[in-house]
């Protein structure tokens, strides 16, 4: 039996999506007002506007449908409440699909009521340091009997709507309705002793880009009193001239999405670092990545970032920056641009867990092993000029050492967090000048060896 899925943009049905639940066929096909708007997009680049001749690849379709689905226990969670399987790609998107990373949404029926008065149900400090006590209990993708989340990720998020800045007092609202959507993620500290200060941790490495003048996400620290990260998406914008206000949603897609990668292939070993599979090497690397670039309307602009992007990470220690860490916009065409940065964390500082890197620096997965050669091979496989790399090298390495220890000191953090995040920022200032070294001698290695 065949199953409809109306796909929603705005107050405008885009597409439809059908799949056939025994042999697990998806077909895609765009509604005729939305291929004569000058305004459409496709949903990813796999997906055009106009169909391939053999039609678009089912496998493709189910692809970045389960791109828009959480991972971990709020995939668990999600499963368990709605009745469904992990397997079931169709049936999680068709009850999750109504609030989604991008401007996408996903309904059964055919029609919407865009004129539905939205619904906002506040949330309160205290409730939700409640909840954040007590969410193994009771999971935080949970609230009033209904599951909420449909965000990619594995920590722990509460989509909300807060109404004005939380400097200027701030509610958090559940919200309901076309209208409306989550301006805001909340990412509560795990409390977990293996991870202290994740929140501030983040906080910090999102802050010193910002201050470095590179594009990311705005955050800020909430205390309930327990510190939560509050994420502004970037992919809502909310036009208060409007009465009732309403929350634009923006297209976007991750890394993973434009290449046409199943989630399972974020980190480029695919299949895991054991000897037997450690060269199989199929998932996201910084070579497809930068591949990306051809599909944006300034390649050059968009390979500059992607460039400093994972200098970036090498700065701060992220070990676990994968192919779903870096997203774009999708605008009218299918032009991709990237979209600001998200999930910048120090992985390294913490003991005990695997930090191999999500993808190498030219055949190097190990952080302390980066070498020149390393990363002039990187910089060769990306078609990145080396006299390029030195230069924004040395530039972010500059920008970083003196903004990581102003950061360190910024009134954000409270009592031992203070220690922890000046921990991080004496990183960045070792690895600040180990970079610059390291471009240097990379900038210096004859085009013969690589």
């Amino acid at each position: 039996m065949t199953h409809a899925l109306h796909v929603w943009h705005e107050n405008t049905s885009i597409a439809v999506i059908e799949h056939e639940g025994l042999d697990d066929r998806w077909r895609l096909r765009y509604a005729a007002q939305w291929l004569a708007d000058a305004s459409a997009f496709p949903v990813s680049p796999t997906l055009p506007l106009v169909p391939p001749q053999a039609d678009y690849a089912s496998a493709a379709i189910k692809r970045f449908i389960e791109h828009l689905l959480p991972e971990g226990r709020a995939l668990d969670v999600a499963v368990a409440h709605k009745g469904l399987t992990k397997t079931n790609i169709f049936g999680l998107i068709r009850a999750l699909g109504a609030e989604t990373a991008g401007a996408l949404r996903f309904y059964g029926d055919e029609t919407i009521n865009p004129t539905e008065t939205p619904t906002l149900r506040p949330i309160t400090l205290s409730e939700l340091d409640d909840r954040i006590a007590r969410r193994e209990q009771l999971p935080l993708t949970v609230w009033d009997g209904q599951v909420r989340m449909s965000v990619a990720g594995l920590q722990d998020k509460v989509l909300v709507y807060i109404d004005k800045p939380l400097v200027q007092g701030g509610q958090l609202f559940l919200v309901d309705g076309p209208r409306l959507a989550s301006t805001h993620i909340l990412k509560p500290d795990t409390g977990n002793p293996q991870t202290p200060h994740l929140a501030v941790n983040e906080h910090f490495c999102m802050s010193l880009a910002r201050r470095m003048g590179l594009p990311v996400a705005d955050v800020d620290l909430l205390r309930t009193p327990r510190p939560v990260l509050v994420v502004r998406r970037f992919d809502r914008v909310v036009e208060p001239a409007e009465t009732p206000v309403h929350v634009q949603r923006l297209h976007i897609i991750d890394a993973c999405q434009a290449c046409d990668l199943p989630v399972s292939y974020k980190y480029e070993r695919n299949l895991g670092s054991a000897p037997e599979v450690r060269n199989i090497r199929e998932g996201m690397s910084f070579e497809k990545l930068l591949a990306c670039a051809d599909l944006s309307g300034n390649k050059a602009a968009t390979r500059v970032a992607m460039l400093r992007w994972a200098l970036f990470q090498f700065l701060i220690g992220n070990t676990d920056a994968h192919g779903k860490n870096f997203s774009f916009f999708v605008h009218p065409g299918g032009l991709l641009e990237p979209t600001p940065w998200y999930d910048l964390v120090s992985v390294l500082q913490y003991t005990g867990f695997d930090t191999e890197l999500a993808m190498a620096y030219g055949d190097i997965f190990e952080h302390e092993a980066v070498s020149p050669f390393a990363l002039a091979d990187f910089a060769t496989r990306c078609g990145i000029d080396r006299k390029l790399l030195r230069r924004e090298g040395q530039r972010l390495a500059k920008l970083a050492e003196t903004a990581a220890m102003t950061q360190a000191q910024a009134a954000d953090y409270q009592g031992d967090e203070r220690t922890f995040t000046q921990g991080i920022a004496d990183f960045v200032a070792q690895q600040s000048q180990r970079l610059t070294r390291l471009v240097s001698e990379a900038a210096n290695i004859k085009a013969q060896y690589l």
